[in-house]
């Protein structure tokens, strides 16, 4: 059997055990990554009065980790795309666990700030290789919703980020310490459960990998002398654009970070800046929205391979810019900050539409949409890319609302919601039911 019939044979499977198994371990690297991400929101409501600390400080603390993700992205794709996934993929969450400790432990803002930042290398290796490793391993059909499952599990995670904040606010001060060192736990049982992963089949196929092949395909029942079955991507391949593809893909995931990280990391401050409620109403709140952002991506995973990647980010890009204009609007209007009867059902649009649609669709695009041989690298540069937005909206965000109010983001960020829409309408190439050779070929 040839690397080529043995992929497609890969790609014709029926959902096996090892596909549940390979995707649960990778969603948990992503549910860690959504935990840490986003805990930090909680923790700066103990923090910022403990170490008397500005908003410029509190931006630096929020965005720390993002700049990590930006480095660990770009060098750990490159490893992993000359050395292969797996030897990143069973190491980096001693990394995460490691400095989960120490933020944790942290006596004063500086330590904090470098801790979250070496921290987010982790991170930014497990965001260039969960896509890759759960794309590399689907079916053709239902790959969709293997891939969607990954940021389902990361607004799982900021939920339980925010839940936790929730709970542990009888304890005070040292609540942020419990918060910040409470992912080391799983991050530990995660790193002993991936030692039994195997190369993924497309890595080891490229690589020419004959003792990884027959152990791939001894896990999935693969006979040596099977017929190749027949599947959709027979005949007709695509000639790939890349110079195209990567405007596409790395312009959507930078629009995509720049519209969200600003409101998701700070929505729990930013509800007590403009006075809606006490430190545990705002948390309670940021929770539902986060569970709102949970159900959107469960849509996605329902329907990515009927709807499709790119209708979904199309008109999510879309809801997310009208929903934010809709609040600037009203401040232009009213001159003052709406009342949370609209401003709730507006966040609710955007975190659904964020969650479900563009947070989802812009990561998987880059894993569908370049081959093998480059697969992590394109990941490892969109992480770094989108980081760049994800930095400019954590740091910029709670600074402008400090000093001008939340008009001016609103309408910008509008603006970015609409150049995504149309980039993606434009230039986007849909993958849904499409085999990964069929799109790189």
């Amino acid at each position: 059997m040839s690397e080529t019939q043995f992929l497609r044979e890969m790609d014709s499977l029926k959902p096996k055990r090892y596909h549940y198994f390979i995707t649960a371990l990778s969603d948990m690297g992503y549910l860690l990554d959504g935990y840490d991400l986003l805990v930090i929101g909680p923790a700066l409501i103990f923090i910022a009065p403990l170490f008397n600390i500005s908003a410029t400080i509190s931006a630096i603390i929020g965005v720390a980790t993002i700049v990590g993700q930006l480095v660990g992205g770009a060098i750990f794709g490159f490893i992993a795309d000359m050395k292969g996934r797996k030897v990143i993929y069973q190491w980096d969450m001693l990394i995460f666990a490691l400095f989960a400790v120490l933020s944790a432990l942290s006596q004063n803002y500086i330590e904090l700030i470098a801790f979250r930042a070496l921290l987010g290398l982790a991170i930014g290796a497990d965001y260039t290789l969960t896509l890759s490793i759960i794309g590399e391993y689907s079916p053709v059909k239902g790959r969709g919703k293997f891939l969607g499952t990954g940021l389902m599990s990361w607004w799982i995670g900021g939920s339980i980020a925010v839940a936790l904040g929730l709970a542990l606010l009888p304890f005070g001060a040292v609540a942020w310490r419990w918060l910040l060192g409470a992912g080391a736990i799983p991050a530990v049982i995660v790193l002993v459960l991936r030692r039994k992963v195997e190369e993924t089949p497309r890595f080891a196929a490229e690589m020419n990998d004959q003792k990884e092949i027959k152990e791939i395909k001894e896990k999935f029942g693969i006979d040596e002398k099977a017929e190749t079955s027949p599947t959709d991507d027979s005949g007709n391949y695509i000639t790939p654009n890349y110079r195209k593809r990567g405007v596409f893909v790395f312009t959507s995931w930078f629009l995509n970070d720049l519209i969200f990280y600003g409101i998701g990391i700070y929505t729990t401050s930013l509800l007590l800046e403009l006075g809606y409620s006490s430190h545990s109403g705002s948390l309670t709140l940021t929770l539902i929205l986060y569970l709102i952002g949970v159900v959107g991506t469960i849509a996605f995973v329902f329907t990515a391979d009927l709807v499709g990647r790119k209708k979904w980010q199309a008109y999510t890009f879309l809801a997310q810019g009208v929903s934010l204009f809709v609040l600037g609007i009203y401040f232009v209007v009213v001159k003052s900050a709406p009342p949370l009867l609209l401003l709730f059902p507006m966040f609710a649009i955007f975190y659904f539409a964020n969650a479900g649609g563009t947070g989802e669709t812009t990561g998987i695009f880059v894993s569908e949409l370049f081959p093998t041989r480059i697969r992590t690298t394109a990941l490892g540069a969109g992480t770094a890319i989108s980081r760049v937005g994800a930095i400019i909206s954590a740091v910029v965000f709670p600074i402008t609302l400090k000093l001008y109010g939340i008009l001016p983001m609103e309408m910008l960020l509008f603006a970015v919601g609409l150049a995504g829409f149309l980039i993606t309408m434009f230039i986007g190439e849909e993958t849904k039911n499409l085999s990964l050779e069929k799109l790189s070929s």
